[in-house]
This record gives C-alpha cells, sequence and structure tokens, in this order.
C-alpha cells in the first residue's frame, strides 16, 4: 500500500510540474499579446532571444536566429507546425542603444520588445538572468532548446523541419 501512495505522489507532482510550464507558457503568450495583440501563436514553433546591445556574443545569436527565422517564418513543420514566430527581447535601459543596435543588425523592429513585464515574467518563470539566453518552444509551449548558441541555431530549427 506504501508503494502505491509513493507512486500517486509522484504521478501528481509530475502533473503539476506539467501543468506549472503549461501556465508559464500561456502567462508568457498573453503578455506578448498585452503588447502585441497581432502575434499568432497557432501551430507555430516560437524562438526566443534575449539579448543586450553591449554583448557581442548575445546579439550575434540575435542576428542569426533572426536570418533563420526569416527563412522559417512561413514553413511546414513537424507536428502539424506552420511556421515559426521570432521574439527578440532586449534587455538595455537606454533605447538609443537598442535602437542602433536594431539599425545595425538588420533586425526588425517589429520583433524586439524591452518591456519590464516581459522580462520580469522571463525571469521569473524561465529563469532567464541574462542576456545570451534562448529558447525554442514547440506549439505546445514545452521547450525544445535552451540557450543555443550562434553556431546551434540554424541546426536546432532545422531538426523541427519536415521535409
Amino acid at each position: 500500500m506504501t508503494r502505491y501512495y509513493l507512486m500517486l505522489l509522484i504521478l501528481l507532482a509530475f502533473k503539476g510540474f506539467s501543468q506549472t510550464s503549461t501556465d508559464d507558457f500561456q502567462l508568457f503568450k498573453d503578455e506578448i499579446h498585452r503588447i502585441n495583440s497581432e502575434i499568432d501563436f497557432s501551430d507555430k514553433l516560437i524562438f526566443l532571444s534575449v539579448w543586450k546591445s553591449n554583448d557581442y556574443e548575445s546579439r550575434e545569436i540575435n542576428k542569426e536566429a533572426y536570418r533563420v527565422y526569416k527563412i522559417y517564418e512561413v514553413a511546414k513543420l513537424k507536428n502539424g507546425e506552420k511556421g515559426t514566430i521570432f521574439i527578440s527581447v532586449n534587455l538595455d535601459e537606454d533605447p538609443k542603444n537598442r535602437e542602433i543596435s536594431v539599425s545595425r543588425d538588420n533586425i526588425s523592429a517589429d520583433v524586439v520588445y524591452s518591456n519590464a513585464s516581459l522580462i520580469d515574467l522571463l525571469r521569473i518563470h524561465y529563469n532567464i538572468t541574462d542576456s545570451k539566453s534562448t529558447i525554442l518552444f514547440d506549439k505546445t509551449g514545452t521547450v525544445q532548446f535552451t540557450n543555443i548558441s550562434k553556431d546551434q541555431v540554424f541546426p536546432s530549427l532545422r531538426n523541427l523541419i519536415t521535409r
């Protein structure tokens, strides 16, 4: 009987963990929708890149992620996903630095966010504490990859593509 209760506790703990991940992803999507209501998350991979203007490595990762996003923006992906969404979160306090970097890096300002509540949400729910953080979510919010290096951005997304 003790073994039964132990298994039940493990299953409940796992279910609680799964639910928390789903809740965290919903909070993330809700916050993005609050900032930009036109984003449609339906059946798409979401690539999140966190960067800072004075962090060369994080900017390089962000540029590469944007380049790859433009390739797969409307591609057919595995598991019924239909393209990608790119969310670039900038941690700069000075908006001028962000604007200069976005322009130099040839990234559309439409995908760049610097919202304090979004940054706080990412810190609390996804333990993002600095630049160079990346997360690749599938359409259900399951994290597929984290902290991808510049060289792994393209292969990571390519692994999720159907040909």
